[in-house]
């Protein structure tokens, strides 16, 4: 007699964040069991069809991102619990810190778990007393559990694993390094280097304080940046769930100077890479792995970026490009100015770039690796 399909259960806050990162974890299902049922738990914005027509069954949640009040987060995990009992997965697959710390807090027991932590964001950067006592709690609390059950941990940096082993992580755990949620480098080409005048450097990303936009903003002012024929283009949206969004006053601000424009949300982002030189993330604090470097990478960009957890891993200072202080406005304009001076630099450090992610950021090495955890798990 044949054994029932297994289910796996994805949860992940947002669907947009789902389909636009993680559909490649789609196939990595597929490849442990071809009969698998696939769940995602998650907040349901535009992306359900799109996710349904992938064979994946889409259940709202309704998930508060960035949320540290602890009765919500209670009540949230009481919730995750009920549903896990009702769905009786073979092998739920967390993604990013919230359902994470739900899927902890819940004590849903029985699956095999993976916990795959995309960012520590909030709970590792906040400062306030309160989110230092939650992050001594739930960090800790995470620890424990995985000690306890034995889950499997996929980060996208090394720099998370040391994190996370400050607050009694094991460092026997099961943990896999993956290259974020890897690229399929045959659906970005490398592009030839625009050249031109005025010269375009390009951020993509959600415009969030995080990201360090202002940062950018302020090294365009900055000299030697200020005297050269430069063009900003910011692509990306606001995001209002996010307790960290920039105004849209502000950004709208920023677009009204001659030299920066706002595009927002773009689905194409091969667009920015046919007119844009160089791409430039200055984040102010720890990333997963950034697919914005992803595939400005691939598009053989060469990247401006600080040094943080996640960018650093991706970028070699002057190999893939420039690493400079996070919040350092005339270091930012420094590297960008070496960079915007010399096309014949441009063109070696976006190539070293692409190389790079072949190397171990593709899209087929990612859902192989995951594929494997998922298949020894199931077989557990």
């Amino acid at each position: 007699m044949a054994s029932r399909p297994p289910t796996i259960l994805f949860v992940c806050a947002e669907d947009w964040f789902f389909h636009s990162h993680f559909r490649p974890l789609v196939s990595a299902a597929r490849r442990a069991d071809a009969r698998a049922r696939i769940v995602l738990l998650t907040n349901v914005n535009d992306k359900r069809a799109a996710l349904e027509e992938l064979g994946v069954e889409v259940i709202p949640f309704g998930f508060r991102r960035g949320s540290l009040q602890p009765f919500a987060v209670w009540r949230a995990a009481r919730r995750l619990r009920r549903v896990v009992r009702r769905l009786r997965p073979d092998l739920v697959h967390c993604i990013a810190l919230t359902p994470i710390l739900l899927a902890v807090l819940a004590r849903i027991g029985g699956p095999a778990i993976i916990f795959h932590v995309t960012g520590l964001g909030t709970l590792a950067e906040g400062d306030t007393p309160r989110v230092r006592l939650l992050r001594s709690v739930l960090l800790r609390l995470l620890g424990w559990h995985v000690r306890r059950h034995g889950d499997s941990l996929l980060l996208e940096n090394p720099d998370d694993a040391g994190y996370l082993q400050e607050y009694g992580l094991p460092r026997d755990a099961d943990i896999t390094i993956v290259g974020g949620a890897g690229l399929d480098p045959a659906r970005f080409p490398p592009l030839p280097d625009p050249g031109g005048a005025p010269l375009r450097l390009a951020f993509v990303g959600r415009l969030i304080a995080t990201k360090g936009v202002d940062v950018l903003i302020a090294a365009m002012d900055a000299p030697p940046l200020r005297e050269m024929d430069l063009r900003l283009d910011l692509f990306g949206a606001i995001d209002a769930g996010n307790a960290g969004a920039y105004a849209e006053e502000r950004v709208r601000a920023w677009a009204a100077r001659d030299d920066v424009s706002w595009h927002g949300f773009i689905e194409d982002v091969r667009d920015v890479w046919r007119r844009a030189a160089i791409c430039v993330l200055p984040t102010r604090t720890r990333e997963g792995m950034p697919r914005a470097l992803l595939e400005a990478a691939a598009c053989a960009r060469p990247l401006v970026v600080t040094d943080v957890p996640g960018c650093r891993h991706f970028v070699r200072d002057g190999v893939e490009g420039f690493v400079v202080p996070p919040e350092n406005p005339r270091a930012l304009a420094a590297a960008i100015a070496r960079l915007a001076a010399d096309p014949a630099l441009r063109v070696k450090m976006g190539r070293a770039a692409r190389r790079r992610l072949l190397e171990g950021f593709t899209e087929q090495r990612v859902v192989a690796t995951i594929g494997a955890i998922h298949r020894r798990l199931l077989r557990a």
